[in-house]
């Protein structure tokens, strides 16, 4: 018979959902240091490219849903991931990048740097953060109750969710997710990806963070 620890690790197994989260490819904004916010932005030929092969990296990952944000430089990056998967991908206004204010359109900033106050603060953008974690986990299944059938070898789990952001705000959600300051997370390189394991039972609160610039965006 199995074991009680045995029991609980395959509950957490089969409660748990993989979310995949991928910044955009490269842009003509990131080429040349534009603070681009939310502004649409425009992949470059190498950002295609960058989208194509996370493309064919994940192009087994049976995602049930891809989430995007709605910039276009994200929907664009997106559109070609889901290419395998016979799959749309859902627009979130949540998943968009920092909005800078006045400095949307300028160059990048350093992280000194203070920003005008037309500028979304960092605790706006941790509360979006929260919210689309909370609203993603959710979607979890609950571990009750289980069918009585289900075998506890079983390596089946929910479908994962492919999200696709942007820089900064990747790195506040991550931050968000592990509750440590935005410093302490890696910057993401255009269209790399993470995994991030969710269950119904965790609560993430936009707990913050520090201000910082603009440059992965």
């Amino acid at each position: 018979m199995p074991s009680i620890s045995t029991f609980h690790t395959v509950i957490q197994h089969l409660t748990s959902m993989n979310l995949y989260i991928a910044r955009h490819g490269q842009t003509e904004e990131n080429v040349q240091r534009i603070l681009q916010g939310q502004m649409p932005g425009h992949l470059t030929a190498e950002g295609i490219g960058q989208a194509e092969q996370l493309r064919d990296m994940l192009r087994d990952v049976p995602f049930q849903r891809i989430i995007t944000s709605d910039l276009q430089r994200a929907v664009d990056t997106a559109r070609i991931i889901a290419q395998p998967h016979g799959i749309e991908p859902e627009l979130e206004p949540l998943l968009r990048e920092r909005d800078f204010g006045i400095h949307t359109g300028g160059p990048y900033i350093k992280i000194s740097h203070a920003l005008d106050p037309s500028a979304e603060t960092m605790e706006q953008l941790a509360q979006r953060a929260a919210d689309f974690l909370n609203k993603t986990a959710a979607l979890a299944p609950s571990p009750f109750p289980l069918r009585p059938a289900l075998p506890l070898d079983s390596s089946k789990n929910p479908s994962p969710i492919l999200v696709v952001s942007h820089g900064l705000f990747l790195r506040v959600l991550q931050a968000v997710y592990r509750g440590v300051s935005v410093r302490s997370v890696e910057k993401m390189e255009n269209a790399e990806y993470r995994i991030l394991p969710l269950s119904p039972d965790m609560h993430f609160a936009p707990v913050l963070v520090e201000e910082t610039g603009g440059a992965a965006n």
